[in-house]
This record gives structure tokens, sequence and C-alpha cells, in this order.
């Protein structure tokens, strides 16, 4: 870095430089073809997914910070952060840029007039509705029980601070996405966690022990994730049903993400938590959404909520800072009116991932073990215990814990390293493919990887190809 103070290079000239050369040593004419390609065009009806996207060089976390982390010579795939490399759908291209010609970015009327439940009107919230109403029957979704955030993260939290005093419990089916950990950490608040169980190489919950978590009178609040990032469960209405009824009968507040709910592959089922038929269930519930994992459009700040018992939704609106951007509110208009031909696909698409990534593990990387292609989501979650005993990883997460850690900067305390973080370096020393490593995904996370597939199927198999050769080299 000192040299690159003493050239004047700033850091993204490095990305735009240094960290592509990487990309396409690795990837040779993959992503060298591809360069900083134009927008993709429709024909026939179809997009293309399968050319590769460079997203190098955009100070892009999947994949620069990868490069910069993991200190990465070259890079084949990044493949932890949970968003997609696709292009974005036309669709919201075009409405930005159509934005971006007005040169004005004074206050949104939408925020006061949603503020006050008179978003009615507004395209922004009718594509919400319509959407929800369209694919998933949910038809409880009012412009009085709808806020708006700028993130999934940004309406849980002001619902656990109405629903959640500092020092209670909330529970959680774990392991579950890891930054519900920082939502608790910040609200001062302690997780209650309910290890799954794996049956048949899916995972279930034990209910017996949720239920008795459920119990605890110190326990006010629950984070559902339907479907369930990192494991890839698709809940059926029962499970929700049962979920549901354990905790209205012990006083535990549902607090329902449901980000990934497009995401669901062939013979699955995604069922909306507000729509499972019990209306004192559903009523303890507050439902979280939005079009960002949909359409990759997480830098674009953007989400939104809603709960069907005027006094749940009031606790949680008083709470709530509506503080979104103009360009999200637009992309997420445009997505819901125009991108559902380019969802259709995308969806189908990287189902067939899961299921090509799930049957290329099982036949090529025996270090490396599956169960069942996951139901929803684009993640996969990987059990790499033979792989980490095969390294030495506790031994080595041993050896790194004797040396001054750097401190975490929400806790103030010295990291602890594991195991997984050991094979996780190991991945992007030798395969030169960066994933998540599993504890930081609560209880049962240890010893496991995050790997997402969300990426056109030639770096995928690159990325695979680039494992399996690392892992033999083992043997």
């Amino acid at each position: 870095m000192e040299d690159l103070k003493k050239t004047g290079t700033d850091r993204r000239s490095f990305l735009m430089g240094g960290a592509r050369s990487a990309s396409v040593l690795a990837l040779g004419p993959l992503l060298a073809s591809v360069g900083a390609a134009k927008a993709a065009p429709m024909a026939g009806g179809k997009y293309d997914f399968d050319t590769p996207y460079n997203r190098i060089g955009t100070d892009c976390v999947k994949w620069d910070g990868a490069i910069r982390d993991e200190k990465m010579p070259k890079i084949v795939a990044g493949m932890g952060i949970a968003d997609m490399d696709f292009e974005c759908v036309p669709v919201v291209t075009e409405a930005l840029q159509k934005r971006v010609s007005h040169h004005n970015w004074g206050y949104e009327l939408l925020d006061i007039d949603l503020l006050l439940g008179n978003g009615g009107n507004s395209g922004f919230v009718k594509g919400i509705i319509d959407w929800n109403r369209k694919h998933y029957g949910i038809t409880n979704i009012t412009p009085a029980n709808l806020g708006v955030t700028t993130g999934v993260h940004s309406g849980i939290m002001p619902a656990l601070r109405a629903f959640a005093p500092p020092g209670s419990k909330v529970l959680m089916a774990t392991p579950i996405y890891n930054a519900f950990y920082f939502d608790l950490y910040g609200s001062k608040l302690v997780a209650n966690e309910s290890l799954m169980k794996v049956v048949n190489g899916r995972y279930e919950i034990d209910w017996a022990d949720f239920e008795k978590r459920a119990s605890d009178p110190n326990t006010k609040t629950t984070i559902l994730c339907n479907p369930h990032n990192p494991v890839g469960r698709v809940w059926s209405k029962e499970e929700l049903l049962r979920y549901g009824q354990i905790c209205l009968k012990h006083n535990v507040k549902v607090l329902s993400d449901e980000i990934h709910c497009d995401f669901v592959g062939k013979g699955q089922k995604y069922t909306p938590f507000a729509t499972i038929g019990d209306k004192k269930v559903v009523d303890n519930s507050i439902t979280f959404k939005a079009a960002s994992k949909t359409f990759s459009l997480a830098g674009l700040k953007c989400a939104w909520f809603f709960a069907t018992d005027p006094e749940v939704f009031k606790q949680v609106q008083f709470w709530n800072r509506s503080e979104v951007s103009t360009l999200g509110i637009v992309s997420s208009e445009a997505a819901y009116a125009g991108g559902e031909a380019w969802m259709t696909q995308c969806v189908d698409y990287i189902d067939g991932n899961q299921a090509f990534a799930n049957d290329y593990i099982k036949k090529n990387i025996p270090l490396i073990k599956v169960g069942n292609k996951p139901e929803g989501t684009y993640l996969a979650w990987l059990d790499v215990s033979p792989l980490a005993e095969k390294i030495g990883a506790k031994k080595l997460a041993d050896a790194e814990n004797q040396k001054k850690q750097p401190n975490n900067p929400l806790t103030g305390k010295p990291n602890v390293v594991s195991s997984d973080d050991m094979v996780g370096h190991w991945f992007a020393k030798n395969a030169y493919v960066q994933m998540n490593p599993g504890l930081s995904y609560g209880l049962g996370g240890l010893n496991h990887m995050r790997m997402n597939v969300a990426t056109s199927r030639k770096t995928l198999t690159a990325a695979l190809d680039s494992i399996a050769a690392a892992t033999k080299k083992l043997a």
C-alpha cells in the first residue's frame, strides 16, 4: 500500500488495474472477453445469464473485497456476499437513466405519505401490493400497514426496539443469517439459539428445543428466515403455522425476513407467513421484504415491511426512520412493474446452478459434503469438516489465536480465529475462490462454508473445477 501511495495510485485505480488483471489471469478468456461488457440485449424473449459479467474494479464487496481481504494474487470467483453477478434487468437501468436526467435530488413526497398512511396513489406502493397479490396471494398489504426502510435490517431494528427490551432474548433457528447477530448486538439483545437437525440431508427445526426456548419468559421476539439463509429451506405452511402457534402461545413476536422469497426451486412453494390462515398467529408477526435480492439492487437501498395488526404496525413505525433514496424507489418500482420475465428466467437459471453445484460436489469433491439440493435462495451450505481435518484447520486456528488479533469493531474485543476461517483462507490461497466461513452463522455453523451460486454457469464451473483441483492435491 505504501508503494501505491508513493506512485499516487489510489485504491479505485488499483482495483480497476491490478485486481482486474488478477481476475483475467485466473479466468483467462472467460472474463477477458467480457471486459466492460455493454448491456446484453434481450433476444426472442430470453435474457442472457450465461455470459460472465465482470464486476471487478467497481468497489464490489463480493469480488474486490475478496481480493483485498484475502490478499489474493488472482481470483476465479467471489462467492461470498449475497448479491448476483448478472447484469441488471434492463427496465431498471432505463428507469434510473430517465430519473438521472432530472438534475435535482430533493426530498421524496412518498416518505411523508407513507408515514401518514397515504401512499396508495404511489406507483411504488401499488407495485408492491400488486406483485405480492399476483405472485403469492398476499391480500392483506395496504398503504396503511406498509412501512418503507433503507433495508431489511433497518426494519428489523425498530421492530426489535418496539418488542424486545434491552437484555431480552431473540429466538432463532440456527445456523441462520449472520447479520442478524449484528442487529442483536446493536440492540443490546441476546441470541437464543435453537440448533436445527439434519434429517435425510435436509435441515428441520427441533420443535421440542424450539418450544423450550420460546417458553423462556425472557424471550420476547423471534427472527424467522423464510426461505432460510444459509441452509436453503423453504418452509412449508404446516411448519410456519407450528412455528407461529408456539410463538403466539408464549407471547413471542415473529419477525419474518422473507427477502429471498422469489428464489424457490422447482417442486417447492414459498408460503408467506402472512398467508398461513390463522389470523391471531399472523397478527403476531411483522414481515420484511425488498426487491433488492430478487433484482440485485442491494446498493440502491430500499426495502419495506408490513403488519396486519394495526397496533403492531404502529409500534414498529414509531421507531422506524424512513430514509430511502430516490433511486431506490425508482429501481424497485421499475423492477416490480416490468421485471417479471427477467426474474422468472433468472430463478430458473439459478435453480439449474444449484442442481449443477450439488451434483458436481458430490461427484468430484469428496472433502466437501452436501445434503439435498437447496430448496430456495441462491446460496449453498457446504460441510467442510473433512477438508478442515485434512488441512489441520483447528491446529492452524489455535496457532493464529496465539498471536495478537485485531479487535472486533463491534465488541471491541480481539477476534477469535476459527477452523472454518482457516478453511476459507485455504480456498482463497489454493483455489482462488472466496466463500463465507460458517461459524458467523451461529450455532451449528462451525466447519461449514456458505457459497453463492448466483453467477454465470461458466464462472460457477470454473470455481468448482478450481476447488476440485486444489483438494485433489491433498490426497
